[in-house]
């Protein structure tokens, strides 16, 4: 991919995020900040113990996952580890933080998820929700997966969600767009991909559905539609 396609995808990435951000409020109706991915929330249940936790957000936003998370955390030593490169992200998460009452639980790190440095056999969770497919190269997704599989411990477990076979398509003229998304995988390779990844690991779930969403572009009303890959795996003791 070109520097200056990177450029573009990366500002209409944040003027969508920031923009929403603005004008929806963490867990309001009707949006996809409504809840929590249940899948996030019924994986972190699967863990073999819950003291002195240490989980891992990879693109975590507002803390659409993140404060439940930390919800569940809080009363004992464990911290949820918060990375996104937005600054609109970090300053809502840290009010909402303050507003759930779980700001001592979070660790908020403004940074690229591949300038993010894992510590080896630290991490308990790690999850990622729409975000791994944001990563500037299939060389810089070869190595942020490679660093949170050092970085998690025995019996860790990842929880990815993610997106493939993207289209966009304008609503008022039906015409395709190019996807705003750095990587646009096909779902057969990305299953693939991580199956050879986590080949030493075991595989807790592997599920892919159909998704769709009406977002904004350039002030034009879009339709975005994708597989959603989810994928959970256990680091084997």
């Amino acid at each position: 991919m070109s520097p200056g396609r990177l450029e573009e995808i990366r500002l209409k990435e944040k003027l969508y995020h920031d923009n929403f951000y603005e004008n929806v409020e963490l867990f309001q109706e009707g949006s996809w900040l409504e809840k929590p991915v249940k899948t996030v929330m019924d994986t972190f249940e699967l863990l073999p113990q819950k003291n002195n936790l240490r989980l891992l957000d990879l693109g975590c936003g507002v803390g659409r996952n993140s404060v439940p998370l930390a919800q569940r955390l809080k009363g004992t030593e464990g911290k949820v580890v918060c990375i996104d490169f937005l600054e609109s992200a970090m300053t809502n998460l840290q009010r909402h933080g303050k507003a759930y009452g779980v700001s001592e639980v979070l660790e908020l790190i403004t940074s690229e998820i591949s300038n993010f440095h894992v510590c080896p056999n630290y991490y308990d969770y790690v999850i990622s929700v729409s975000t791994l497919e944001h990563l500037d190269s299939i060389a810089t997704f070869h190595q942020v997966l490679e660093n949170i599989i050092n970085g998690t411990k025995e019996q860790g477990i990842h929880c990815f969600l993610m997106n493939s076979n993207i289209r966009e398509t304008e609503v008022e003229t039906g015409s395709q767009l190019n996807p705003m998304f750095e990587i646009l995988f096909r779902t057969e390779t990305l299953l693939s991909l991580l199956q050879n990844t986590y080949a030493n690991w075991s595989v807790l779930r592997e599920n892919v559905s159909r998704y769709t969403l009406e977002i904004m572009r350039d002030e034009k009303r879009v339709w975005l539609e994708s597989d959603v890959v989810t994928w959970v795996a256990q680091k084997r003791s």
